[in-house]
């Protein structure tokens, strides 16, 4: 009876043990945190925290720089339209400005990073996309710094949803990010949005 009691006894211990290391293996920490980021639920609510709105080409091709601790992806957009702009500079349909795309925190001089964006959305696809940014302009580096306000939420022109005819047009940007708090925009709904934050 005691050798049966020590056998099922170390069973459940093997048992228990390789439970616990199957889930710490299958459920481990996640590779990035959106919570590190903020996320917006209407349209008017990422207006009112933007200072730059536009809609621009973003290349396949962007260089990666980090800023202290922080990484950022940088692209060359051209900008297609300005929607609104209340920075003191000046920015130009058909020119090109640089967007800086947060997307991690170097923990370990370039070895490790921290990702605030899931990596399968880190680099953009090349396309149109609705850009809602903040920055100023840096005396040191003589150029202005463009940043999304959130890298958790990311509008790319979707060109099956537009709708179009020769009295009406509006645009639809999705959200391509895995963030579901905002699935889309509508160009009419963001021009709205605009005139209620004036």
């Amino acid at each position: 009876m005691k050798k049966m009691i020590t056998i099922v006894t170390a069973l459940a211990l093997i048992v228990g043990v390789g439970s616990a290391l199957a889930y710490k293996e299958l459920n481990g920490p996640s590779d990035h945190s959106p919570a590190l980021a903020k996320t917006f639920k209407s349209t008017e609510e990422i207006v009112k925290d933007s200072k730059v709105i536009i809609k621009g080409n973003v290349p396949k091709e962007y260089r990666k720089e980090t800023v202290g601790e922080i990484v950022f992806f940088v692209y060359d957009v051209q900008v297609d339209k300005v929607y609104s702009n209340l920075t003191d500079q000046e920015i130009v349909e058909g020119e090109t400005v640089e967007v800086y795309r947060l997307v991690g925190v170097d923990t370990n001089e370039g070895k490790d990073m921290v990702n605030i964006v899931s990596p399968e959305y880190q680099a953009l696809e090349q396309g149109e996309y609705l850009l809602f940014l903040n920055g100023q302009y840096d005396d040191n580096l003589k150029k202005l710094i463009l940043i999304p306000n959130t890298p958790n939420q990311l509008f790319k022109t979707d060109k099956s949803r537009s709708l179009s005819s020769k009295q009406f047009t509006t645009q639809e940007f999705e959200n391509v990010t895995d963030v579901d708090a905002l699935p889309s925009i509508a160009e009419d709904a963001l021009l709205e949005a605009i005139e209620k934050v004036k």
